[in-house]
C-alpha cells in the first residue's frame, strides 16, 4: 500500500475517528491501519457472544416476568411500577412497532424492540425494583449465582457498554478485552450454560485477541 493509498483509507474513516489509533501507535500511519483493522476484526469477534448474550438474557428475563405477572404485555399490568426511564424506553419501542406494523405487533415483537439496556436496568435500584422484579423473579435466570443484585448489575452494565461500542462502531483496542470476555462467558454461564460451552470451546474471541502482536508487526495480515 502506498502513502497515498493509505491517506485516501484515512479519509474515508475520517481523520477524527482514525487520530486514536495514530496516538496509540506513536503516530506510525501504518502500524496505526493495522491496529484499525484488528480493532474490526476484534468487535466482529464480540459480536456473535454478545448477541448469545443478549437474546438468552431478555428471553429469561421476559419469561419469568410473564409468569410473575400472568401476562404476556407484564410491562403494561398495573402491579408494575417502572421508572420514567423505563416507562419511555416502553412508549419509544411501541411507537416504533406502531409505525413499522401498525396496531398488530406482539408481545414478542417488543422483546426484541427493548435495548439491552432497558433489561440491564431491570436489575437496577429503580422503583424498588429488587422487591418488584429481581427478589420474586429475575434472580432466577442467572442459575448458581449467589451474589447481590448490586454486583450483579454492574457486571451486566459492563457488558451493556461494551455491546454499545461494538454496535456504534466504537473503537474497542483500548479496553481490557481479556476480562470483558472472561466477563462475559461468566455471566452466559448462568443465564444459558450449554451456549456459554460452545462459545468456550468455539469463540474466535481468544485467537483474534492473540493476533493483535503479529497483526500490528506485520508478521499476520489484517483481515477484513
Amino acid at each position: 500500500m502506498t502513502e497515498e493509498e493509505a491517506k485516501r483509507i484515512i479519509d474515508a474513516i475520517s481523520a477524527e475517528r482514525f487520530q486514536p489509533f495514530l496516538d496509540a501507535c506513536d503516530h506510525d500511519l501504518v502500524v496505526a491501519l493495522r491496529l484499525y483493522y484488528w480493532d474490526g476484526e476484534a468487535s466482529r469477534a464480540f459480536l456473535g457472544a454478545l448477541r448469545d448474550f443478549e437474546v438468552a438474557m431478555r428471553n429469561s428475563f421476559h419469561a419469568k416476568l410473564a409468569g410473575r405477572y400472568g401476562q404476556a404485555d407484564w410491562w403494561d399490568s398495573p402491579r408494575v411500577r417502572l421508572t420514567s426511564k423505563g416507562i419511555r424506553q416502553v412508549n419509544s419501542a411501541k411507537r416504533s412497532l406502531e409505525t413499522e406494523f401498525g396496531p398488530g405487533f406482539t408481545a414478542g415483537d417488543m422483546v426484541a424492540r427493548f435495548t439491552l439496556g432497558f433489561w440491564v436496568g431491570l436489575t437496577g435500584r429503580g422503583q424498588n425494583y429488587e422487591m418488584q422484579f429481581w427478589i420474586p423473579a429475575l434472580r432466577h435466570a442467572f442459575r448458581g449465582y449467589l451474589g447481590e443484585r448490586g454486583a450483579l448489575q454492574l457486571e451486566l452494565d459492563a457488558v451493556r457498554r461494551l455491546r454499545n461500542r461494538v454496535g456504534h462502531h466504537e473503537r474497542i483496542f483500548h479496553l481490557r478485552l481479556e476480562e470483558d470476555y472472561e466477563r462475559l462467558l461468566r455471566l452466559m454461564e448462568y443465564v444459558a450454560p450449554e451456549k456459554a460451552a460452545l462459545h468456550r470451546k468455539f469463540s474466535q474471541i481468544p485467537v483474534v485477541l492473540a493476533r493483535r502482536p503479529l497483526v500490528l508487526s506485520g508478521a499476520e495480515p489484517v483481515r477484513l
